[in-house]
C-alpha cells in the first residue's frame, strides 16, 4: 500500500530523555499494529542506533547536522515523497507541518529555565515551532490534559484538535538491574533518598540539594547529566552523591535499592520517572504541581517544590493509595493503538 505517513527520526540522534522513550516505545507499539507500508520512519544518514522494527520501513536520509536537519533534509523527503509527518520531539519542520506532539509549554511559559546561551536558542526556536503548530490544521498530541488546557489557554488551538497520549513504564519491566553504581558509591545496605534528572531550574534539582543540607544525616543520591541550557551550578554538601550520567539498569538498581524516589520537578508534562518508580513497589515523593496529581493521583506522597522545610522520614509514613489504579490506567499499547486508530481511521483519540 501507498505510506502516507512519516515519522521524524531526528530524535534518535541524541541523548535518551523521556521524549524520546515517548517516540521509541509508541513506534514499537504501532509497528505491531499497523499494516506494512503504512509508516517509514526517516533518520539522518549518520543515526548510529534505531529501533527494531518489522512493518515500519527505516529510511536513512540527508546528513545535514543538529535541528537543520529536521527543517532541510526531512521536509525534503516529504516532499518529495508526498509525505505527513509524525513528530514526537516537540518541534517539526516550519515549511511543511504535521502531526505534532508538545509535551510541554515551558519554552512559552517557563523562558527562565534556559538561562544560557543554548537555552535561549532553544526557547526560540522551539515557540516559533508551537506557534506555527497551532496554526496548521493538522493534530496535535499531547500527554496529559495539564498542557492540553494550556495549549487552549495560550495558542487558541481548537481542543478538537488536541488528543492526550499518555507515556507509559512497561519499558521499565523489560530492563535488566545493574547493581555496580551501588558498589561503586558504597551504597549497598544504606538506606538513601534517590533522585534522578538534569541539574536544571525546571527539574528543581536545588529543592533536592537543599533538603539534603538541612538533614546531614540521611544520604541523598543524586543521578544525570547537567542539562546544557539550565545555566545552574551546585555546591553539593557532604551527603549527597552525584553518580552523574547512569543506565536505564543502573537507574532500575538504586530505584529498588532506595528509601524512596524523589521527584520535585516545579514543572513537568507529565513526569515518567515516578512512573517506573511505582512500577517497582518504591515509595515515592512528587511535587505538587504542574500534571502531577493528575497522572499521580493519592498514590505519592506530595511536596511542595518551594518549601525545603520538611521530615521526609515523618512524611513517609503517611498513609498513599495502591499504585495500581495508576499503572493499570498507562501502558504503551494503549497509547499506540490509540495514536495509530486515531491517525489512520479519524476515530476519537481519547
Amino acid at each position: 500500500m501507498n505510506t502516507k505517513y512519516a515519522f521524524n527520526g531526528f530524535l534518535f540522534t541524541q541523548t535518551r530523555t523521556g521524549v524520546m522513550r515517548f517516540a521509541e516505545e509508541l513506534i514499537q507499539e504501532i509497528d505491531k499494529i499497523c499494516i506494512e507500508g503504512e509508516f517509514q520512519l526517516i533518520v539522518p544518514a549518520y543515526t548510529k542506533e534505531v529501533p527494531r522494527l518489522e512493518k515500519i520501513k527505516v529510511v536513512y536520509y540527508g546528513s545535514t547536522k543538529g535541528n537543520f536537519w529536521e527543517q532541510i533534509d526531512f521536509a525534503r523527503y516529504l516532499g518529495k515523497h508526498g509525505l505527513i509527518s509524525v513528530n514526537f520531539n516537540n518541534t517539526m519542520p516550519m515549511f511543511r507541518p504535521g502531526v505534532m506532539a508538545i509535551h510541554d509549554i515551558a519554552y512559552k511559559l517557563h523562558p527562565e529555565f534556559g538561562s544560557s546561551f543554548h537555552g535561549k536558542i532553544s526557547n526560540i526556536y522551539h515557540r516559533m515551532i508551537f506557534k506555527r503548530a497551532s496554526k496548521s490544521n493538522y493534530p496535535i498530541i499531547t500527554v496529559s490534559y495539564f498542557t492540553k488546557l494550556q495549549l487552549i489557554d495560550f495558542y487558541k488551538i481548537d481542543p478538537g484538535r488536541i488528543h492526550v497520549v499518555g507515556n507509559a513504564w512497561q519499558h521499565f519491566a523489560r530492563i535488566g538491574t545493574d547493581e555496580s553504581i551501588l558498589r561503586e558509591h558504597n551504597l549497598l545496605g544504606r538506606d538513601y533518598y534517590f533522585s534522578l534528572g538534569s541539574l536544571s531550574k525546571m527539574k528543581n534539582t536545588r529543592w533536592f540539594i537543599d533538603v539534603a543540607r538541612k538533614n546531614p544525616g540521611d544520604i541523598f543520591v543524586l543521578a544525570g547529566a547537567k542539562a546544557l541550557n539550565s545555566g545552574e551550578n551546585f555546591v553539593m554538601p557532604s551527603n549527597v552523591y552525584a553518580v552523574g550520567y547512569v543506565t536505564d539498569e543502573q537507574v532500575k538498581a538504586l530505584i529498588q535499592k532506595c528509601k524512596a524516589f524523589v521527584y520535585p520537578s516545579i514543572y513537568d508534562g507529565f513526569g515518567i520517572p515516578p512512573l517506573e518508580a511505582l512500577s517497582q513497589g518504591t515509595q515515592v515523593f512528587c511535587s505538587y504541581a504542574a500534571c502531577l496529581p493528575e497522572i499521580y493521583r493519592n498514590c505519592v506522597h506530595y511536596i511542595d517544590p518551594y518549601d525545603t522545610d520538611i521530615d521526609l522520614e515523618e512524611m513517609l509514613h503517611a498513609p498513599v493509595d495502591n499504585p495500581k489504579e495508576v499503572l493499570d490506567r498507562y501502558s504503551w499499547e494503549k497509547s499506540a493503538a490509540q495514536l495509530y486508530y486515531g491517525l489512520l481511521q479519524g476515530k476519537e483519540m481519547e
